[in-house]
């Protein structure tokens, strides 16, 4: 079964697909036409990369290392989110999923240990 078969499972997800570094999508599953899977995996590789340089300017002009790598990000509106990590995106309805089950389904699907932001040992921040 495919990474986005499984995601779109999730309570709350409306969609999910993997897409490229170059914008093209490459697996979709759910309750969106391909035309609008096609440009919300655009959308989502053009942020993922701006989220990239963004982190490798602030590490410069921090002076520090480990603002480089972007995780992964999350946008939300009055009804629907879309949550991005790594190659992966999920359109979930806010008021009927959970944040944190649907990035730790993703991460898990992605095969990457999640980052933990407040250092070696602590919690990850609860977002929802």
């Amino acid at each position: 079964m495919s990474r986005a078969s499984e995601l779109v499972k999730l309570p709350g997800t409306v969609a999910a697909g993997l897409f490229s570094r170059k914008g093209f999508l490459e697996e979709f599953e759910g309750q969106i036409t391909e035309i609008e899977a096609g440009e919300m995996v655009h959308l989502c590789a053009a942020i993922t990369l701006t989220m990239e340089m963004q982190g490798r300017l602030l590490g410069r002009m921090a002076g520090q290392s480990g603002w480089d790598s972007c995780y992964g990000w999350m946008t939300w509106g009055p009804e629907m989110s879309i949550v991005a990590v790594h190659d992966s995106m999920c359109i979930v309805q806010g008021q009927q999923a959970s944040f944190n089950r649907v990035i730790k389904a993703m991460t898990a699907a992605a095969n990457t240990e999640i980052i933990k932001p407040g250092g070696k040992g602590e919690l990850n921040a609860d977002i929802g």
